[in-house]
């Protein structure tokens, strides 16, 4: 028998366990703050792994879905963010085709990490 407030659906605080992914990179938190500017033209952001564990800006646009898609990469992950014309905000991941399964592992533990590094998402 488990302990009280243990288990799947801990009620007791539990251990806060981190997933390790660094988005300390200051150009992150600068360029996601363009993005969510009413007065800057910029309208998404992407962020991809600079190494296992830490996230670094892939690129910023202006422009609309298809210039954010012509930017993505097949043999990368990509985490991202995008200001809609409703002036909504949506986080994004893409996993490319030719990503490997370890790798997609890892961007699924790193998920949670990289959208709470865009505040108001």
């Amino acid at each position: 028998m488990s302990a009280p407030g243990g288990g799947l659906f801990r009620t007791d605080g539990g251990v806060k366990a981190s997933s390790g992914l660094d988005v300390s990179d200051a150009s992150i938190s600068e360029a996601w703050s363009r993005v969510r500017s009413e007065t800057d033209p910029e309208t998404w952001l992407l962020v991809h792994y600079e190494s296992k564990t830490k996230l670094k800006v892939h690129a910023a646009g202006t422009g609309g879905a298809a210039e954010l898609l012509a930017v993505l990469k097949s043999e990368e992950v990509f985490f991202g963010g995008v200001r809609t014309k409703a002036g909504k905000f949506l986080c994004i991941m893409c996993t490319g085709d030719d990503v490997g399964g370890m790798a997609k592992g890892r961007a699924a533990t790193h998920k949670n990490a990289a959208f709470n590094a865009l505040e108001g998402t």
